[in-house]
């Protein structure tokens, strides 16, 4: 049986986008795709992508077409989406007791649910989270 990892959009956006770190998360897939591990996201996660790509295609790093193709390419993806259902409920006061976004929060929280690790690029999450199941992304 293979191990889970929730992935957050740091992470997901380094699947489409080539920056530090995209190497390391590429890794991730080819696990999924041996078999290795088994990748959860809440569902949140494809809007914080999309952000993501509204922030690149704004700073002129990516144009509109290639932003909506990454996009797209994200949703093919044979990531697992988890609904949010208690976990919204939830994530408020984790997000105040960490010093997090609430959709932060929603990772950490779909991690611990699961008994997985969330595997984030977000160095500010990682610090904030400690104690939690949360590993950085090795660059």
């Amino acid at each position: 049986m293979s191990r889970s990892l929730v992935v957050d959009a740091s992470v997901a956006l380094k699947w489409v986008v080539t920056e530090p770190g995209s190497v390391e998360a590429a890794t991730l897939l080819d696990e999924m795709a041996a078999g290795e591990v088994a990748l959860l996201a809440p569902e949140h996660l494809v809007g914080e992508v999309a952000n993501g790509l509204r922030k690149r295609v704004a700073q002129k790093v990516l144009t509109v077409e290639d932003a909506c193709a990454a996009l797209e390419a994200i949703t093919h993806l044979e990531l697992t989406f988890v609904g949010g259902a208690g976990r919204w409920f939830r994530c408020l006061p984790a997000s105040l007791e960490w010093g997090i976004t609430a959709y932060d929060a929603l990772y950490v929280l779909l991690a611990r649910d699961f008994d997985a690790v969330l595997v984030t690029a977000d160095e500010r999450l990682h610090t904030a989270a400690t104690g939690q199941p949360v590993r950085l992304l090795a660059r």
